[in-house]
Order: C-alpha cells, then sequence, then structure tokens
C-alpha cells in the first residue's frame, strides 16, 4: 500500500469523516449517475505518478512493437498474420478490409499490479474503448470539500482522458475538414440500445468539450457526395464501436462497412484492422520461439517486464500442452478477441478434469494461455461501517502518442470470483488520482 492511499485511511478513519463519505456525496453528471451512480467503490485509487506514467511509456513501446509483428511473422501481410493468430477466416476477412498501416496510438490497458509493478493482462487497440468519460468521477470528489482539502494537502491530480481522445478524433478530421468536425459514434444494427447509457453518458461528456457527438447505427448511415451520412446529416469522423465480431453474420452491416471505407470524406477511426493487435493472441506471439528470436535487448527487456508468459494453443506442441496441464493453478485460459472476461478459465477455480477438458476444446482457434498474475489488493474502507476489505483492482490505463492518458479501476472482493468485469454483478468503479 502506498504512503498517500494510508493517510486516505486514516484520515477516514472518524465515522463523521467527509473524506469516509465522499463517493456517497458525489454530485455526478445526471447521464453518468444514471448508469453509473450505484456502482461507486467508496474511495478512489491513488497511484504514485512516476508508476503510472511510466507504464504507460512501456504501453507506448508494446504497442509500436506488436503493430511490428506482422512484418515479422508474415512478411506484412495482415490476412497472414491473422491467420497465425488463429483467427476465425471470416472474422479476419473483415479485420483486413480497407487496412491502415498508419493505426493510430489509441489504447487501454487491462492490467493487475502485483506489489511491484503494473502486469498487463490485455491490451485493447481500437476506437470502442469504455471509460473514457471516467474523470466525470475525479471531478465530481474535488467538489466534495473534504477530498479537496485531502487532494490539496497531498498535490493530487487527475488525467482526463476526454480530451486526449477529442484531440485525436479532431486530428484525423483535418484530413477532409478544416473547420469543427461532425464526429458520429456507430455502433452495429442493434447494438445502440444495449449500451445507449454508455454513449450518452460518453456524449455529455463531450458536449463540454464543444463536440457535439452524433449517436448511431451502420444501417443508418448513408453516402453522399464522397462524404458518410447519418440520419442525412454529413458526417467528417466516425468513431466506430462496432467491431468485426459483429459483423461476420451481418450482410447488410457489411455492406455499409463497404460504403465506409470507399468514402473518401469521413474518417473511420480506428480500422477494423486494430483487432489483430488488440487480439491477446499478439500477447502469445511475442513469446513464440521464432519471433522472441527478432526481438532486440531492449524489445525484450520490455516483454519481461510487463507482459506475462502468453502462448497460443492453437497447433501447440505436446510438451506446451502437457506445461500448461501440469500447471493448472499458475493458468488462465482466454479467448484471443473477447471482452467482460467471458469464454476465460480461471485454472485455479477448476478442477484437475475441467482444466484438462478445457485445454483439449481450445487447441484449435485463437485461445491462449496466459501466466497467472497474483494481484495486491487494494484495502477499501465500508463508508457506513468502517469496516476494512480487501478488492483486487483491475486497472483501465489509457494511451495514445504522448504516453499515459487517464485511467479508471473496476475492483472486486476476490472472494466474488477471479474475473473482475462489470459482467460480474459484485464489480465496483472508480476513478484514479495520482500523487507525486
Amino acid at each position: 500500500m502506498n504512503v498517500v492511499t494510508q493517510r486516505y485511511l486514516a484520515a477516514c478513519s472518524d465515522h463523521d469523516s467527509g473524506l469516509r463519505h465522499a463517493a456517497r456525496d458525489l454530485a455526478l453528471p445526471e447521464v453518468y449517475r444514471t448508469s453509473y451512480g450505484g456502482l461507486q467503490l467508496d474511495r478512489p485509487m491513488l497511484a504514485p505518478e512516476s508508476e503510472i506514467t511510466g507504464f504507460g511509456a512501456s504501453l507506448v513501446d508494446l504497442f509500436d512493437l506488436l503493430v511490428s509483428l506482422p512484418a515479422r511473422v508474415s512478411g506484412g501481410d495482415l490476412r497472414g498474420y491473422c491467420a497465425r493468430l488463429g483467427m476465425d477466416d471470416r472474422l479476419a476477412d473483415l479485420a483486413c478490409r480497407g487496412d491502415r498501416h498508419d493505426l493510430p496510438v489509441y489504447a487501454r490497458a487491462d492490467a493487475y499490479h502485483d506489489g511491484n509493478g503494473f502486469q498487463l493482462l490485455e491490451l485493447n487497440v481500437g476506437s470502442e474503448l469504455g471509460g473514457i468519460d471516467t474523470a466525470q468521477v475525479n471531478r465530481a470528489f474535488l467538489q466534495v470539500p473534504a477530498f479537496a482539502d485531502f487532494a490539496e494537502r497531498h498535490d493530487l491530480r487527475h488525467l482526463d482522458t476526454l480530451p486526449r481522445t477529442a484531440r485525436a478524433l479532431r486530428t484525423a478530421a483535418r484530413e477532409v475538414t478544416s473547420g469543427e468536425p461532425v464526429i458520429a459514434l456507430i455502433e452495429s444494427n442493434g447494438g445502440l440500445a444495449a449500451h445507449q447509457h454508455v454513449f450518452v453518458a460518453i456524449q455529455e461528456a463531450m458536449a463540454g468539450l464543444g463536440i457535439v457527438l452524433l449517436l448511431g447505427e451502420l444501417d443508418e448511415l448513408g453516402e453522399r457526395a464522397g462524404k458518410v451520412t447519418l440520419r442525412g446529416t454529413p458526417v467528417d469522423v466516425i468513431l466506430r464501436y462496432f467491431v468485426a465480431g459483429e459483423l461476420v453474420d451481418d450482410p447488410a452491416g457489411q455492406r455499409v462497412l463497404d460504403l465506409v471505407l470507399r468514402a473518401r470524406d469521413t474518417v473511420l477511426f480506428a480500422p477494423l484492422s486494430a483487432a489483430a493487435f488488440a487480439s491477446k493472441g499478439s500477447l502469445a506471439m511475442l513469446h513464440e520461439p521464432d519471433v522472441a528470436g527478432t526481438l532486440s535487448a531492449g524489445e525484450r527487456a520490455l516483454v519481461d517486464r510487463i507482459v506475462p508468459w502468453t502462448r497460443l494453443l492453437a497447433g501447440a506442441d505436446p510438451e506446451l500442452v502437457e506445461r500448461c496441464r501440469d500447471e493448472r493453478e499458475e493458468l488462465v485460459l482466454k479467448p484471443g478477441i473477447g471482452y467482460g472476461g467471458v469464454g476465460t478459465v480461471v485454472g485455479h477455480e477448476v478442477s484437475d478434469e475441467e482444466w484438462h477438458h478445457a485445454l483439449a476444446e481450445r487447441t484449435t482457434g485463437d485461445h491462449v494461455v496466459q501466466r497467472r498474475v497474483r494481484p495486491a489488493t487494494e484495502s477499501v474502507m465500508d463508508a457506513d461501517t468502517g469496516a476494512i476489505d480487501e478488492w483486487v483492482a483491475n486497472w483501465g490505463i489509457f494511451v495514445d502518442a504522448d504516453g499515459y492518458a487517464g485511467g479508471f479501476v473496476r475492483a472486486l472482493r476476490p472472494e466474488h470470483g477471479a474475473v473482475v468485469s462489470y459482467s460480474n454483478k459484485g464489480t465496483r468503479g472508480t476513478c484514479v488520482f495520482t500523487a507525486p
């Protein structure tokens, strides 16, 4: 536990402390409060600034390394690289449509802190990132007098992800307009309603930055004179929240995708090819013997420092499979492309028989096995009782070309499971402040 967190908990020991109840007293913006107000953890996460910014710099280096892999593995052929990952053929075909080699640095790490440093679980590459509006929680904390006083005394700071996102979108728009761009967040057909509370919260936060963010779905898009339109309104930049997997069985959606890719005066941020590098198979590729041999000393040190041992299961040799069978309690099985922990098998939570069966089922496709990271827990005081419970924190850490771009945390008590995700109803969320 870092020193500032110790001081925060000590200051919360008085039941009447305004700091102790700060998370319960947040005046969140209306839409954000409706979406997430009941899911707030009882304190923010506090991290040493040098540590989290250093991890951000390492993530940018890792991003560059990942996008170099097709050149190392398949002579620059992205389709061949997807095949090496074990990606489904139809999914790979979609990911390669409109492939651009100038993929913008825009990503979010999911990471655990093991007590010594951050360890990467996955790197979400692409535009469909959740949590970009979490700084609304930081601002709400700073409106609570007791917290504002604590923050001032300890020089707490936060980095708002949304202006960095807005800057990236405005930069992308320069290809097609010299004025303030029209930006549309586009989901797959039927996808907007399922996550509307999330998108409306982002829309609400974007408005504070002077951006009118339109919301829509693929089947609402059209084309006029080289420009994509949303319900008739010309669009400069499409902030893509649909993913390739949602279009595999949607021929109409694929036709609209082709329309978007053909439009000369609308920018797609970011291309579907990002899926290849978001795949946990790309992290596994760094540990494949033939690829590891191409890494420089600095690249190997980077991988050893922040990427747990990860390997592809498709085509794995018998020796690797046997090792996985023997090391069940230290390993986790994951789909290469997946969200919310769906399809994950945590070795220490299942029996030998269940583990062996899961391994046998995952020797085809894009599944990976990853070394289990044992997170150091975070102490959180219950505002009502004063009891201190231990929580596992999954750190969502954003990066762009300039490095660390803000963060948030999802947290879960260890007894409620090993997958920290909002798909697990015990998960709570909070924002991140940094301290010198």
